[in-house]
């Protein structure tokens, strides 16, 4: 891998993790374009994906923060009061967590075959452009639950099938399900903390099958990705506010055709 490979699907990455056009479809599409590219296992797509983990940590760190206290309380009284303000968002999470750890954990062994056939991608952002076109029509007026959590945390399990947006698909499902707008795409942001730093510990056993003259290349790329990352997350919320996800879901249409067909 070149070092204009590694900038290009870095990049790639920071931008497509939090913008509903799947980051996955992306990168298997750009990696069945490059030349010679050659990745070891799923090892790259991780650490790119925790790249843009640790811009979400930033980005929302005073929400997370809170709920972390709120954790506390669960445990100690002095933070009790923040316990219970912020129990139905942190049990959401939890609740989301479990799905999403069986389903992803099932698919695991699927999860090769997925990434080196481009049509899998192609079929599944067909999928997502039409999440995405059916949800601006929903305006919810309700708050994340845990029952809510749970139904939306098997959509993330899902969504770790190439070409499907974990983003666009997790918020579409939030807002089949009533839940405002606001806080969809807040909840679809941060439940993607725990199974991304689950993936990145299951894939840290390959970390040594890094050849030494890659090493730079994969740091850049994960600078790349942290970055391009922080900015796409604001964009995401200003679009979803604004319910205009569907042209996002036609961008999916064309490039899911266009990878069916030619790739």
């Amino acid at each position: 891998m070149s070092l204009f490979d590694a900038i290009l699907l870095g990049l790639l990455q920071g931008l497509t993790e939090f913008l509903p056009v799947s980051s996955s479809g992306h990168l298997v599409i750009a990696q069945s374009l490059l030349k010679n590219f050659k990745e070891p296992s799923l090892l790259f797509d991780t650490i790119l994906h925790f790249a843009t983990f640790c811009s979400v940590l930033i980005y929302f760190r005073s929400k997370i923060l809170k709920l972390f206290t709120a954790f506390l309380g669960f445990f100690f009284y002095k933070y009790r009061v923040t316990y219970y303000d912020n129990k139905r968002f942190l049990w959401a999470l939890f609740t989301a967590s479990i799905p999403t750890a069986i389903i992803g954990l099932s698919l695991e062994q699927y999860s090769e075959t997925l990434f080196n056939v481009p049509v899998y991608a192609g079929y599944g952002l067909i999928i997502t452009s039409i999440l995405l076109v059916l949800s601006d029509r929903y305006k919810g007026n309700y708050k994340i639950d845990p029952t809510k959590g749970f139904l939306v945390g098997i959509v993330q399990g899902i969504a770790v099938i190439p070409g499907i947006s974990r983003s666009g698909s997790t918020v579409a499902a939030s807002l089949f399900l009533g839940i405002k707008r606001e806080e969809a795409v807040e909840f679809s942001f941060l439940m993607a903390l725990p199974a991304v730093f689950g993936a990145t510990l299951l894939q840290a056993r390959h970390i040594t099958s890094i050849e030494s003259d890659q090493i730079l290349n994969y740091i850049i790329a994960a600078l790349v990705a942290f970055v391009s990352a922080f900015f796409a997350i604001h964009f995401m919320i200003q679009f979803v506010k604004k319910a205009k996800l569907s042209y996002f879901g036609l961008y999916c249409l064309i490039l899911g055709i266009i990878t069916v067909i030619w790739l």
